[in-house]
């Protein structure tokens, strides 16, 4: 065990050291928003793709970083819209996400996106567009730099993070963040609604680009049974860890996977079944170890598209999403989590209403088809077929 693991297990300097990370969290945010609100407005024109109207299916090139989450239906929906080439180390696993130290590792990953992309322009293959998932600490962003003029292909960043990673730590030429994209990329792609701002007044266009789910993979599954009172899938830390075990001590049974947690991570593939053999699915919206400030997660999508009731934090992002107490419940406190979980569990009528609701809105509105659908719109490019899955259900009465 080294002296990092040893130190969590000592509760005082765990909560002394969760103590100033959320401090230091929500500083850096309010210094973003105040430096931002002395920059003067400015909003550069999205850009389109260099051929409109492409004879062929776009090529799409993605350089993600979390397999689970990329194959979880962001990558599926891709796949529909084109033919879609994945970022693999050379060793054929998936992502720039691995354990060599960060300078080795984010120039071995920009020398491999380079040979990847220039393979594909050799084959005849050139990328349309290259959709990353990225940060400098992950990739030198110079090589995305150098696709863009060698290649014309146009570049696009997800970011799902920006609230708490936007700067990141700085780097010798730049920032860690995705901060550190800018003037490397045609395009941000931000989870963070404010962060749209952030990234036009530094001159690089940004839209709203909210998580989703793939009704494909999360539905109800009627023919398996509600076991489960409460699932949570997510690490085991700070405020998790607080609710999970204060419904437990409300006598609730919360089947929970994830790191930290007795029973580990769940496959991937497992999830969807948790999630529609559970009453309630739990989200908890926070950011990090901080207590009250929030960010949208992936489990706000898959949570109401799975056919389970969903309940989560009072976070503001979800306002304009879900309708609050019709489509999903959420809570502001631990004991109001306890309450509504006691209440819902045993109002089944009720909760399963909400449920569809939230199942209803996720199809109208929340898909990654309908996502990546509107983004190559917004391109100027409309997918050849209409996106699949979103009208499995009808609206409930």
């Amino acid at each position: 065990m080294n002296i990092k693991s040893m130190l969590r297990k000592i509760s005082w300097f765990y909560s002394l050291n969760a103590t100033i990370k959320s401090f230091m969290t929500t500083r850096e945010y309010s210094r973003t928003v105040h430096h931002y609100s002395k920059h003067p407005a400015r909003k550069p024109a999205i850009p389109t793709l260099r051929i409109p109207r492409l004879a062929h299916a776009p090529r799409i090139f993605f350089a993600g970083t979390d397999e689970q989450q990329d194959r979880s239906g962001l990558l599926q929906a891709l796949e529909r819209i084109g033919r879609t080439r994945c970022f693999t180390r050379s060793d054929g696993s998936y992502g720039q996400n691995d354990p060599r130290p960060e300078a080795v590792r984010r120039d071995a990953n920009a020398r491999r996106l380079w040979e990847l992309v220039s393979a594909e322009v050799a084959s005849g293959n050139s990328p349309d567009i290259l959709i990353t998932q990225t940060w400098p600490t992950l990739l030198d962003p110079a090589v995305l730099g150098r696709i863009r003029r060698e290649f014309g292909t146009l570049v696009v960043n997800i970011s799902m993070d920006d609230r708490h990673q936007y700067w990141g730590r700085p780097l010798a030429e730049s920032w860690g963040g995705t901060y550190g994209l800018i003037g490397h990329i045609d395009l941000a792609l931000t989870a963070a609604r404010e962060s749209v701002e952030w990234y036009e007044k530094e001159g690089c266009p940004a839209l709203y680009f909210p998580e989703a789910s793939d009704p494909e993979i999360f539905h109800p599954m009627p023919e398996l049974p509600k076991v489960h009172d409460v699932s949570f899938v997510g690490g085991c830390y700070g405020i998790r860890r607080d609710i999970v075990l204060a419904l437990r001590r409300a006598g609730i049974e919360v089947t929970t996977f994830g790191n930290g947690w007795h029973s580990g991570r769940i496959a991937t593939e497992a999830v969807p079944a948790l999630f529609s053999q559970s009453k309630i699915v739990l989200g908890v919206g926070t950011i990090g170890h901080c207590r009250n400030f929030f960010s949208l997660k992936m489990r706000d999508f898959d949570g109401p598209m799975s056919g389970s009731l969903y309940l989560t934090h009072d976070n503001p992002d979800l306002d304009t999403l879900f309708a609050n107490g019709r489509e999903i419940v959420t809570y502001r406190t631990i004991d109001e989590c306890v309450e509504k979980a006691i209440y819902f569990l045993k109002h089944g009528d009720e909760r399963e209403s909400i449920a569809a609701a939230g199942r209803a809105r996720g199809l109208r509105e929340h898909t990654w088809d309908q996502r990546f659908s509107n983004l190559f719109s917004r391109l100027g490019y409309t997918p050849v077929r209409a996106p699949a899955g979103v009208q499995d259900d009808p609206e409930p009465a």
